[in-house]
């Protein structure tokens, strides 16, 4: 059996929040090559830079976690040709880069979705735990 997995994908707060309603996520703007390599159950933290796409006010923090709960991608209704996957997300108190910046490689963020080493991810599990 594989190992569960966590995934960062940087979405804003607005555009998560619609996921949290939805039941799903999207990766890089419904491509589905970063949501074919997830698995059920697979951990997933979401980072929003701001609050909304594309003029929000700066955030800056993981704002929302949850779990992959889809067996596939699927077609998107919201991006033409896109894809999105079924998920189980919730809301969280915003937890500030300047908290994680040692257990999130920040160089990454830009890609919109990668895996986090275990280590990273339980470090960063306890801070959201502690809150």
């Amino acid at each position: 059996m594989t190992a569960t997995r966590t995934w960062v994908l940087v979405v804003s707060r607005d555009h998560a929040r619609r996921g949290v309603d939805e039941g799903f996520v999207m990766a890089n703007h419904g491509k589905r090559a970063p949501l074919a390599r997830m698995s059920v159950g697979d951990r997933i933290l979401i980072y929003s830079p701001k609050t909304s796409y594309p003029d929000g006010d700066p955030l800056r923090a993981i704002s929302f976690v949850g779990a992959v709960t889809g067996d596939a991608p699927e077609p998107s209704t919201v991006i033409p040709g896109g894809f999105r996957r079924a998920a189980s997300l919730r809301e969280i108190t915003p937890v500030p880069l300047t908290d994680v910046r040692g257990h999130l490689p920040t160089s990454r963020l830009r890609f919109g979705c990668f895996e986090l080493p275990a280590d990273d991810a339980a470090a960063i599990a306890a801070l959201i735990s502690a809150q």
